[in-house]
């Protein structure tokens, strides 16, 4: 392993093959969740999406007639994000901005920001979560809230799936293979996925991309949003009203400027 592996966080990279894979994965959001985030922050304008990655979020409440701005890292989350709003009739210019969280510098300030899906557990380092957290707050009006999702721990083990696949509308195939492992020492997922683009047989294009992801108990993610300067934090079990339960995979932080 790599020295600074051990210390860097954020080391996600979504790259263009990664991003047509995870569009033909994941081409709409979670109606239960869509509407469980209409309800966390869709009523306080304007609203700020952290890595908002292809739009499955923010595209919704753009068309639902929410005032909403999506950043993320990623060049190629970013282009495919336009070019869905374009199919779709809706106009995101001067909407999406190409930051990461922990260096975020917007000109506006907004009443919430979300981030969902679990990719705030993409922010691994303690130095990145904490300058991440303290911008969000910046960003806020106050009063405004911060709703995200984190994790608790990787999914249980299931049956072993060395490849994926995809197919393309043009009739390509996209696989990808890859694997994972916890670092001991911090605790951190590090992970690399290979993705391979094959047109009429023969493989065209080959993408490597590595991530870091950190989990989080209920006591810690609360105590870091605390230390970044929130004055109200609540923990909750999943995409509900209920306190953090011990077996619990996901956990939503509701916290308040």
């Amino acid at each position: 392993m790599e020295p600074s592996e051990r210390t860097t966080g954020y080391r996600a990279e979504y790259r263009d093959l990664l991003t047509q894979a995870y569009d033909l994965d994941k081409p709409v959001a979670p109606a239960d969740e869509l509407a469980y985030l209409l309800t966390a922050v869709g009523a306080a304008e304007p609203v700020l999406e952290l890595m908002c990655g292809s739009g499955r979020f923010l595209l919704p409440l753009l068309a639902a007639g929410v005032d909403v701005d999506g950043v993320d890292a990623s060049p190629s989350m970013l282009d495919a994000c336009r070019e869905h709003a374009a199919v779709q009739g809706l106009d995101v210019s001067g909407r999406l901005h190409e930051q990461r969280a922990e260096n975020l510098r917007l000109r506006r300030r907004y009443r919430a920001a979300f981030c969902a899906a679990g990719s705030w557990g993409l922010v691994a380092g303690d130095d990145e979560v904490a300058r991440a957290l303290t911008a969000v707050r910046r960003h806020l009006l106050q009063g405004g809230i911060f709703h995200f999702e984190v994790e608790t721990g990787p999914e249980p083990a299931g049956a072993p799936d060395p490849t994926t696949w995809w197919i393309r509308p043009d009739g390509a195939v996209i696989t990808a293979r890859g694997g994972n492992r916890i670092d001991p020492a911090t605790g951190l997922e590090h992970g690399v996925g290979i993705y391979e683009l094959f047109v009429d047989g023969v493989l065209v294009h080959t993408e490597l991309n590595r991530w870091v992801r950190r989990f989080w108990s209920a006591d810690s993610i609360a105590a870091a949003v605390r230390a970044a300067g929130f004055s109200e934090v609540v923990v909750r079990s999943g995409h509900s009203d209920e306190p953090p339960a011990p077996d619990d995979l996901l956990l939503t932080v509701h916290a308040t400027r």
